[in-house]
């Protein structure tokens, strides 16, 4: 996880949380918890667009473009909405990132 995001992460005084695919799709008010999971443990590598469609939904992605964004948290301190950002290579995951829009 980049720097910059784990300073956000700290300013904001987010805890971390294990990965729950239900909450994530729920409520885009805890996805913030669940970055460092996410990216620390390779949660999404070699995953399959399916596979992340189930686990993340498809959140206006399109199934034939390889870069998919989730958003993540809108930074009202700072004029930047966070998102976690996928590419995919051959239809699987090959990375995952913090992006600040």
């Amino acid at each position: 996880m980049p720097l910059y995001c784990k300073y956000v992460m700290f300013l904001l005084g987010i805890k971390h949380c294990s990965f729950e695919s239900l909450t994530w799709k729920r409520s885009r008010e805890q996805r913030m918890c669940y970055l460092k999971h996410i990216l620390d443990t390779e949660l999404l590598i070699s995953r399959t667009k399916e596979e992340i469609v189930e686990l993340l939904g498809d959140e206006y992605n399109h199934y034939y473009v390889d870069r998919w964004k989730y958003f993540v948290h809108d930074l009202k301190t700072i004029p930047y909405k966070m998102y976690l950002e996928i590419e995919f290579r051959n239809n699987t995951v090959s990375d995952c990132k913090v992006r600040l829009v």
